[in-house]
């Protein structure tokens, strides 16, 4: 097996995996990004108690996490690709949108899956944060913003962190579905790799050891994390 990996690595296969998880990371990176700033403020407008707009995000959580990922990401993607590849023609971008539409879809998907999980973790994280605090702040006369900055910001982080864990895991596997639409993360690599060279089980344990080695140093700096937000927090 060592000698079959070996060939497989001189092949070049081992460089298309490496590429793929860079892809990986991107789209994780990026659709998590904006999943998180889809959590906040949806967890903002939740704790708000505005009521219509407080259903409409309801309505939002509910669906997409009531909807296959896999689905998902077909409804984003056949919901759009002729539209934008008729735009992209008018434009003359056709290669543009070949080459960074999957990927453009897949941040888009991840951001809204994501989303749709973090907007409860943020959620509990401010309602974890004891109102004594907030109303302590007002008495002393501390800002809005000064508020923000010294207690709820910082506070919503360190109670997020485990969750958002969580929440960031998910996306990581499922950027290996956004693969079905064309994009060349690790798991399309492998698949193709596994194709060319009918070495599948080889392939695949090397995909699956990049996706450990991913989610292993993200659990590191997940940890690291708690311990800068936490300091000074052991009380709660």
């Amino acid at each position: 097996m060592t000698e079959t990996a070996l060939k497989i690595l001189h092949e070049g296969w081992g460089l298309m995996l490496l590429r793929g998880a860079a892809m990986t990371m991107l789209i994780s990176c990026f659709g998590m990004a904006l999943g998180l700033l889809i959590g906040i403020a949806g967890a903002t407008v939740k704790v708000s108690g505005a009521r219509f707009a407080s259903l409409l995000v309801s309505g939002y959580t509910t669906i997409v996490r009531s909807i296959p990922e896999l689905l998902i990401i077909y409804l984003l993607f056949f919901g759009s690709v002729q539209p934008v590849a008729e735009l992209a023609d008018r434009l003359g971008w056709e290669e543009a949108m070949t080459s960074w539409f999957p990927a453009l879809i897949g941040v888009l998907a991840i951001g809204l899956i994501s989303g749709s999980y973090s907007v409860e973790v943020f959620r509990g994280a401010l309602n974890a944060i004891p109102r004594g605090q907030i109303e302590a702040a007002k008495a002393v006369g501390m800002s809005n913003w000064l508020r923000l900055k010294r207690i709820v910001i910082p506070q919503m982080f360190f109670y997020a962190l485990p969750g958002t864990n969580n929440v960031w895991q998910t996306a990581l596997k499922d950027t290996a579905l956004i693969s079905l639409v064309g994009l060349v993360e690790i798991m399309r690599a492998a698949v193709l790799g596994a194709a060319a060279t009918r070495e599948s089980l080889i392939l695949y344990l090397m995909a699956g050891a990049l996706y450990f080695v991913i989610g292993a140093g993200s659990q590191g700096v997940f940890l690291l994390a708690e311990r800068h937000y936490g300091r000074g927090m052991k009380g709660h």
